[in-house]
């Protein structure tokens, strides 16, 4: 080993000064493509998939606060809301059991219309589909434009 070291030395010592800084930046920048590779993709890989886990799981809870809201309001066997006196809150209940904060009122066609505004989009589809397997309700008209800071804007129908 340290006959090695002698002859990495001594032909450390056989270069000029300009060969010298040739070899560090080129090892410089042989270990920043190591870095690269070897840590910041891979960390990067794990904050997509922790980013993909983190929707399920907010979808999953949303899920699970329509179900308790629905058992602890006594609609367990009830179908759907047919009037906009029953449709309303519970739009709204589950809007709220989702995280979400939404803005009703009739919109131009005489539906019951709803609106949010910055709404992230596992809390948004997740609502929707909750609506959709507890209640059987779908929404007769959506429009859904993406904020620039990657929230929603979500407007519809009933």
């Amino acid at each position: 080993m340290n006959r090695l070291l002698a002859q990495l030395h001594q032909a450390w010592d056989g270069r000029t000064r300009r060969e010298r800084q040739m070899l560090t930046v080129m090892a410089l920048l042989v270990a920043a493509v190591v870095v690269w590779l070897g840590i910041v993709r891979p960390l990067d890989g794990w904050r997509h998939e922790a980013a993909g886990d983190r929707a399920r799981a907010e979808a999953h809870l949303i899920e699970v606060r329509t179900a308790l809201t629905r058992l602890a309001s006594g609609t367990e066997g009830e179908g759907r809301a047919t009037d906009a006196r029953g449709l309303e809150p519970m739009l709204l209940q589950t809007a709220e059991a989702a995280g979400l904060q939404l803005t009703t009122g009739m919109d131009p066609s005489g539906r019951f219309g709803f609106r949010a505004a910055n709404a992230p989009s596992a809390a948004v589809f997740g609502w929707l589909a909750a609506l959709q397997t507890t209640h059987g309700l779908q929404p007769v008209s959506l429009s859904v434009v993406e904020n620039a800071d990657a929230s929603l804007q979500v407007e519809g129908a009933f």
